[in-house]
């Protein structure tokens, strides 16, 4: 049915004012004499009516298209897609991504949350990639304890005290080793006060930052440990790891002795975060970023487009 001439000439015109002369609803309000919960309920009519079209030109690129593809199929909150020169080059990838990752993180901050970060080359090139900001109210906690020579730019002390440094936020160290040599050292650790409350801080994150990482010999993860100890995880069918916790390729956590000897938040704890941000790409870590994803912790992922076609191909339980 068409619509009656006043009704459509109105519906124009508050239509016309908002979108085109660039009126708020208050000031449409005063002009029209209306109140602005009705402006705003002709607004909402003048699209159902079709007198509002709204037309969306995407980014030559292309990537929004696969974002919400990768967000559908993974029951992403967000998944924001770059496209690299090298996917093959890891540390390449990391520094391509970074950009998008430190943007993504400053549009998220308004200034009074807890942000948990781990460690790792993809996080690090996102704090390099991040410009100098000033949010005093923030608080930046370290998730996970060291892991890796303590003089490496991509270890978790180093990191959560680099992030903190360009956003002028309050700062928090966990002070313990990130892996140590038994599961009862472990939790001697973990239950000392002061690590304690580290770690209640940082479970009560409001974002969470995480790389997704490989077990090979040069991990990070494996840096106090043996091929054999490698040989073992990937015998109990660990493919890579979420700050520092070992998943297999359906994304579970794997309950070794190996996860009993970790100093950090658990999946589970990482999973009840509002917001987990993974940064994490390159054709090597396909199969553990899809993992990842079956997981349920992550639901936000900055990747390149690569990685992105292999997960909706269903390629991410492919070998390595």
């Amino acid at each position: 049915m068409a619509l009656p001439e006043h009704l459509h000439r109105l519906l124009y015109r508050i239509a016309q004012a908002y979108y085109l002369q660039d009126l708020t609803q208050q000031e449409i309000a005063q002009r029209f004499g209306l109140s602005r919960s009705k402006v705003s309920r002709l607004l909402d009519q003048a699209r159902r009516e079709g007198v509002i079209s709204i037309v969306l030109e995407p980014p030559p690129s292309g990537a929004p298209h696969l974002e919400n593809r990768l967000e559908r199929r993974y029951g992403l909150d967000e998944a924001i897609i770059v496209t690299v020169t090298d996917p093959d080059n890891l540390l390449n990838t990391a520094r391509e991504l970074a950009p998008a990752a430190a943007s993504y993180l400053l549009r998220c901050v308004r200034g009074r949350e807890v942000i948990a970060t781990a460690g790792g080359n993809f996080l690090r090139a996102m704090v390099d990639a991040l410009p100098a900001r000033s949010f005093p109210g923030v608080t930046v906690v370290q998730m996970v304890g060291g892991i890796g020579p303590s003089s490496a730019p991509e270890h978790s002390t180093e990191l959560a005290r680099r992030l903190s440094q360009k956003l002028e936020a309050r700062l928090v160290l966990l002070p313990a080793p990130g892996l140590v040599a038994s599961s009862e050292l472990a939790r001697a650790l973990r239950t000392d006060a002061q690590i304690e409350n580290v770690l209640t801080l940082a479970a009560n994150a409001d974002i969470a930052l995480v790389g997704i990482g490989l077990l090979t010999p040069e991990s990070a993860l494996l840096y106090h440990g043996t091929v054999d100890q490698l040989d073992t995880l990937n015998r109990a069918g660990a493919v890579g790891n979420i700050a520092y916790r070992c998943i297999d390729a359906e994304g579970k956590p794997l309950r070794t002795e190996f996860d009993e000897r970790i100093v950090g938040l658990t999946l589970e704890q990482l999973a009840a975060i509002p917001r987990v941000v993974a940064i994490a790409g390159g054709r090597p870590k396909h199969q553990v970023i899809g993992a990842a994803l079956k997981s349920g912790v992550i639901n936000v992922l900055i990747t390149d487009e690569g990685t992105a076609e292999a997960l909706l191909r269903g390629r991410g339980a492919a070998t390595l």
